[in-house]
Formats: C-alpha cells, structure tokens, sequence
C-alpha cells in the first residue's frame, strides 16, 4: 500500500499501480502507430489522480453488497457511525471530522456510489469513504475493486488507440484505395457516379462493393450482384443493389466499405 498521506488517508489499495500515467504512449507503440500521434482521453478515464481517487470511493461504494456484505445504504451509514468515532478524533483542530463527513454522505450517494458536491467536497467525501473502507473492509476486497478499476481504465485506453488506429486506416483507404484487399480486386468503373469499386465471389457468387454518388448527391457504399451491375450498364444508380455495405468502423461510406471488404469470406473472381 502506498505511503501515508498527510490526512491518514490512503489513495489505493494496491501496493503498486498495474498501469503507468504514460499507459496511452505505451499502447500508441504497441498498436504500430507513429509515436507522434496523440489520442484523446476515453471520457470514462479519471482526468487525474483526484479523480481517479474519487472513482474509486465511488466503486468501493457500489460494491456494496456484492462483495463487502454491505447489502443497503443503511448498512454502510451503520457501519460509517459506528467506525467515525474511532477514526482518529482527537484532533483539536478539528473535532469530529470524519463523523461529520459522514453524515455529509446522502443516501443516495452511498447506495448508488455517485458522490455529489464541488470538486473540494467531492474529494473530502472521497477521503472519508477510502479511510472507512480500509479500517472496515477486507484488503483482498479493495485489492480486487482497484483492479477492476485500473482493468477498465486499460480497455478503455484500449480501445480509444485502436479506434485512432482503425481512423488513420481509413482515412489511408480512401485516399488511395489500394488494388487488392482482403480477397477482393478494385477496377474502373465505367460510370462518373462511382469513386471506387471491388469485385469478389462470395459463396461462388460474384458481387461488386462500391461507394458512389446518388442522384440526390449523397454518397453511398452499397453491394451489388454482378449481374445486376452489369444489367445497369455498370450505373448503380439504376441498378438493384444487394445490401447496403455493413459496418463496424463508424461513419462515412468509406469506413463502411472498408469494413465491408473485411466482413466477408470471400475469394478473388474468376
């Protein structure tokens, strides 16, 4: 466990942080990406070590129930009065802090682990709940609710590198869509509408993805047989396309083609 604080309060649990504060340059590397290439913090990763503090309180006090044996606010109220007066009150300075803190500690906040209040409350509140939760819950506990904490904070981090990644690939793709890709061969089109378009069989049967201009001008990434793309004379506005393309890699036509292309099992036309 980390060092005394001034105020007796300890800010974890776990003798050493799983991960590092650099952890998003660290994944920036492990992705492949350029070192330059910065990533947003994830909106559900504490800001800093405050807030990270306060995120923990916040979990040790939804555990309740689930892993603590505190089933109900009421539980914790009890537990917090009968733990105060022991909690070091004998300063002069300040008589009855942490009885005090705790009756600041509304029930909604300690059944539903969401603490309230300005920045400088919340971080007292916070405080009082990690001194109470070290004297009154066991160490293994706190250990595994940190875990948990820093685990989230990783995936997150995860996810949000992987994103920029997959982002910048996307971007590379439609700049220059490449020749071949997963299986399937780009080729000239021959109407004005079409910016770009793949040909493959799936399931023996040849199809053509392609992002292209409606005639209402929005652009579009849709799959076609190539028999209805052929009927058309290679117009996908006249044409009865398949399915749109699918998607998993977020907006735009591009990204739907992109993620399109990988979806699917397919093998190089004849």
């Amino acid at each position: 466990m980390h060092a005394e604080s001034v105020d007796g309060v300890e800010p974890t649990f776990l003798e050493e942080a799983p991960i590092g504060p650099d952890i998003d340059r660290v994944l920036v590397a492990e992705h492949g990406l350029p070192f330059y290439v910065d990533v947003d913090r994830p909106e559900d990763v504490p800001a800093d070590e405050t807030e990270q503090m306060i995120d923990l309180a916040e979990r040790v006090l939804s555990a309740g129930g689930h892993r603590t044996g505190l089933g109900h606010h009421e539980d914790i109220r009890q537990s917090m009065a009968e733990w105060a007066p022991d909690r070091n009150e004998d300063r002069a300075a300040d008589p009855g802090y942490w009885r005090q803190m705790m009756f600041a500690l509304s029930p909604r906040e300690r059944n539903f682990g969401c603490l309230e209040g300005e920045s400088d409350e919340r971080v007292k509140k916070a405080k009082t709940v990690l001194a109470w939760a070290s004297d009154c819950i066991g160490a293994d506990i706190l250990e595994t609710i940190e875990q948990s904490q820093f685990d989230d904070i990783e995936q997150a981090w995860r996810d949000a590198v992987a994103a920029e990644k997959e982002r910048r690939e996307i971007e590379a793709f439609a700049a220059d869509p490449p020749a071949e890709y997963a299986g399937w061969s780009r080729f000239d089109a021959t109407h004005d509408s079409v910016e770009v378009a793949y040909e493959a069989e799936n399931h023996g049967t040849p199809v053509v993805a392609a992002v292209y201009r409606t005639t209402e001008g929005e652009r579009v990434a849709r799959e076609f047989t190539a028999t209805k793309w052929a009927r058309s004379g290679e117009n996908p506005r006249n044409a009865q396309w398949n399915r749109p393309c699918v998607s998993n890699a977020g907006e735009g036509a591009y990204a739907r083609l992109w993620s399109h292309l990988q979806t699917f099992d397919v093998e190089p036309r004849q």
